[in-house]
């Protein structure tokens, strides 16, 4: 149980954060023994952040989807937007997904790391990009939706590569950060619906410890909401996480035999 636990409290600050969860799944699956990326536990703790995502940004939410119901036309053309930046990795997950899986090694994980610490690095400084979410085009949203697709390669930050396309494409950092986070809701829905269709994870005997890591990942996961809100109001701070890939990438290369 404290295995699943720890996964979950590193899936659910890690999945925001912009160092990768998956990198970290894996590393720390390699080191305990214990099944991480691309399986089932792995996606039940995406569930948990899924929670955190709709606690931490409860006020926006509620206002996108009354909106929605209420037929506004922004919130709709939002919505659509989204589906259209969710395109991409949905492309690359169902035509490329097995090959990536092969990647879901050390080694792989090394090389994501050093392309998430070149996309922190040189995400554009703080006082940079005013454009709101009002402002994005639809061709700016399925840009923005390729650097998601990008990040199924493991080790490569899904927040930090789709909030570097969005602050190069001039959105604000909070405007960016929420932009980021709002795609990760179809992609957890979609990659849970797939991995649990006609294979309920609760009947593996691993229910209740899963559960508490899925609490546990979605506490953590609003914690780290709020601190990458933080971090890219000060540029300094948001470059800093590309020091900590770095240092993981080495080690991974090490962990690899590289």
């Amino acid at each position: 149980m404290w295995r699943i636990l720890l996964l979950g409290l590193i899936q659910g600050l890690t999945e925001f954060l912009p160092v990768s969860s998956s990198g970290h799944l894996i590393v720390l699956g390699s080191l305990v023994a214990m099944p991480a990326s691309g399986g089932k536990i792995e996606v039940a703790l995406h569930m948990g952040t899924l929670v955190a995502i709709m606690v931490g940004y409860r006020r926006e939410l509620s206002r996108w989807l009354k909106g929605l119901v209420t037929g506004e036309r922004a919130d709709r053309r939002l919505f659509w937007q989204l589906v259209v930046a969710s395109v991409p990795a949905a492309g690359v997950g169902y035509w490329a997904g097995s090959w990536i899986t092969h990647w879901f090694i050390p080694l792989g994980v090394a090389a994501g790391w050093l392309a998430t610490t070149a996309a922190l690095w040189l995400t554009p400084p703080a006082e940079s990009g005013t454009a709101t979410l009002a402002d994005l085009s639809w061709l700016q949203a399925f840009i923005v939706g390729a650097f998601q697709a990008l990040a199924l390669w493991p080790g490569l930050s899904r927040s930090g590569s789709t909030i570097f396309a969005a602050r190069v494409l001039g959105l604000a950092p909070e405007e960016a950060a929420r932009l980021s986070f709002y795609m990760a809701i179809p992609v957890v829905i979609g990659a849970s619906a797939l991995t649990f269709h006609g294979s309920p994870i609760l009947a593996q005997g691993t229910g209740p410890a899963l559960i508490l890591g899925m609490g546990v990942a979605a506490i953590s996961g609003v914690f780290a909401i709020e601190w990458v809100k933080h971090a890219l109001g000060a540029t300094r701070l948001w470059r800093r996480f590309g020091w900590y890939t770095l240092i993981l990438a080495l080690m991974a290369l090490w962990l690899g035999g590289f």
